[in-house]
């Protein structure tokens, strides 16, 4: 990295200046103590037109691209503070170990994409998308330097315009036009020729004969593999408007990618996970595109995070952070010296006697049957009223959630694509009908267990390939938006082990390797943040306590229920799994849900951690479901 010379800045603003990496492009440390790149543009641009431009850019998702932090004039030239990226740039990577190949070149294609994508739907365009433009970050691949030539061709006082690296620039740019989506298009896909061929593919050995072959020959594709070489030459059209939108490039990469990156279906016993992203197909990314939703799409490069000592950890971590990775200790007896919440005694009974259930319940009861659908036609759909007895029909044949706060019902349909190729979560007002859908995923994916987060905000569902019996990502649902985001996960898992809400936001299911079961975490980006492979089977969605500070498995060894800490891993009880046969989820802090057979029926118990029955919460007769039932954890008023 060049040291500072005597024509460098020492501070920008508030920003110390530490090294130069680039013509006026700065490391630099903010007042915060973050790092980040400070670049000052030319002294003769009109500042008020430079910050007008550059406004846009901070409202560009971070996902994928160098977030814009921050814009100024300083001794009269105005300057753009972007997200610090350590690693080396695309040019840089192919110069020192070679072209990309396969995966990693499937990865580039994909996350460059998006990060285009996020820059053209907030409206601008990045202008000069090259080799030494692309970071390959500890996460993954990032854009850096989006919207300065934009900026700079907005702002400057002559009509001349500057034309970037030659060799990666469109032809209308080349004879005097403006930056433009479609030139970032041109750009991208000359940069991935050269990642897979350590050159522009216009290289012609010099730059008259480059930009000669840029405005009227034929670019060398031949390095590409089949799956990339027809939308990199679309995009390199001579024309702009014949080449692709960028959100049309995206869904071809991901809809071309599916079928080599998903590979056979799981052999039996042994379940499907690999570490090569699944890219779901071009429908699934679509309905996340035009309901007004995102697609994120796992493309890391890296190796997760290191991890981080259990004692930074102490406090909760904020809504949507992952927790950090953690490792098992071992764990003496404990004593509880906070004050057990009490079991009431059963205080009302309530009767379904279409279903062969009977409910023994207390008004303060924490947890309850929220819905259900019966088994046998119509298979109608019930939701309980707030605060009483009565369920209301809300439907027919759906997987019915109630709301933590027991006013809306969360609905996905049993029977996919009877109306339209497209699956969706349906959200009804228990008391008064009304109902709206959101589209979720398209035929031949699915969607499946709808899980409500603690604050009745957002509904997660888990993305599901039949054919494949995989789940490979997840969808979540912004229920006041009426919006859905598909994220696209970089390991596939078993279609038994959907995922469920984390207590800090982020997203859980188990880890199954075909010899030992465990929990990963995932950021909403759909990475892996933190593993948890020693603690067991994780069962259902219900895992963790109301405060989130434990969860509940079946231990790794033998029937016993695992109860551990969220944050440290260590196992803090271990109860008796004698006559339990389903791990129905938790009561309260200290009381879970499990369901045991008693002579011809079966009941859902309230027991402590050391197997006590305190209460029996619902009593189910006969040996055959007669309904699928849903019991919902329920929010204080």
């Amino acid at each position: 990295m060049p040291e500072i010379g005597p024509g460098d800045p020492g501070r920008v603003d508030g920003y110390e200046i530490a090294a130069r990496l680039g013509e006026a492009v700065y490391l630099a440390r903010s007042p915060s103590g973050n790092r980040v790149v400070v670049r000052l543009l030319p002294a003769g641009l009109d500042r008020e037109q430079v910050l007008a431009s550059v406004a846009p850019l901070r409202e560009v998702s971070a996902f994928c691209t160098a977030e814009v932090l921050d814009s100024g004039v300083a001794d009269g030239r105005p300057y753009i503070v972007s997200e610090y990226i350590d690693g080396p740039t695309l040019e840089e990577a192919v110069a020192s170990g070679g072209t990309l190949r396969e995966a990693v070149l499937h990865r580039l294609a994909v996350g460059t994409m998006t990060a285009l994508v996020a820059i053209h739907q907030a409206g601008t365009v990045h202008g000069d998308v090259r080799p030494d433009n692309v970071v390959l970050g500890p996460d993954g691949p990032r854009v850096i330097n989006f919207g300065v030539a934009r900026a700079i061709a907005a702002a400057a006082d002559t009509d001349t315009r500057r034309v970037g690296v030659p060799a990666f620039t469109a032809p209308e740019l080349l004879r005097g036009a403006a930056p433009a989506p479609p030139a970032d298009l041109f750009a991208w896909a000359a940069t991935l020729a050269f990642a897979a061929t350590g050159r522009s593919p216009f290289d012609a050995g010099s730059m008259a004969g480059t930009v000669n072959r840029i405005l009227h020959g034929d670019p060398d594709l031949s390095a590409l593999p089949d799956d990339l070489h027809g939308v990199v030459a679309a995009c390199l059209a001579k024309e702009p408007e014949a080449r692709p939108a960028a959100s049309d490039v995206l869904l071809k990469l991901v809809g071309e990618l599916l079928t080599s990156d998903l590979g056979p279906p799981p052999s039996a016993g042994r379940p499907a996970r690999r570490s090569r992203p699944l890219l779901l197909g071009a429908g699934a990314a679509a309905i996340a595109l035009l309901s007004g939703g995102s697609v994120y799409l796992a493309t890391s490069l890296a190796a997760p995070a290191p991890a981080v000592s259990a004692a930074a950890t102490a406090s909760a971590a904020p809504a949507g952070e992952p927790l950090p990775s953690a490792s098992p200790a071992a764990s003496g007896p404990e004593t509880v010296l906070s004050p057990l919440e009490e079991v009431e005694k059963t205080s009302e009974e309530v009767v379904l006697p279409d279903v062969g259930v009977t409910l023994r319940e207390h008004p303060q009861d924490p947890a309850g049957l929220g819905a259900y659908t019966v088994v046998g036609k119509p298979f109608t759909t019930f939701a309980r009223e707030r605060g009483g007895h009565a369920f209301r029909t809300v439907d027919h044949g759906m997987a019915p959630v109630l709301s933590p706060d027991q006013e809306r019902v969360a609905l996905n349909p049993f029977l996919k694509f009877n109306q339209s190729d497209t699956d969706y979560l349906k959200i009804t007002e228990v008391a008064t009908g009304e109902t709206f859908t959101v589209p979720t995923v398209r035929k031949p994916f699915q969607t499946f267990v709808p899980v409500w987060s603690a604050d009745g905000s957002k509904v997660l569902l888990s993305v599901h390939q039949p054919d494949k019996k995989v789940i490979g990502g997840f969808v979540v649902v912004d229920v006041a938006a009426r919006k859905s985001t598909l994220v696209v996960t970089e390991v596939v898992g078993d279609e038994s082990n959907p995922f469920t809400f984390a207590p800090d936001g982020s997203v859980a299911r188990r880890y199954f390797d075909g010899e030992k079961s465990g929990a990963d975490f995932y950021n909403l980006q759909g990475q892996i943040v933190r593993t948890m492979h020693w603690v067991g089977d994780p069962r259902g969605t219900d895992w963790f306590s109301p405060s989130g500070k434990l969860f509940s498995t079946v231990c790794p060894r033998g029937r016993d229920i695992c109860v551990w800490d969220t944050v440290t891993g260590n196992r803090r009880h271990t109860v008796p799994g004698a006559g339990i046969t389903e791990l129905v989820g938790w009561f309260n802090e200290n009381h879970l849900l499990v369901k045991k057979r008693v002579g011809k029926k079966r009941q859902v118990q309230v027991i402590d951690f050391v197997g006590g029955t305190h209460r029996v919460l619902a009593e189910i007769e006969g040996g055959e479901d007669r309904a699928v039932l849903s019991f919902t954890r329920r929010r204080a008023s």
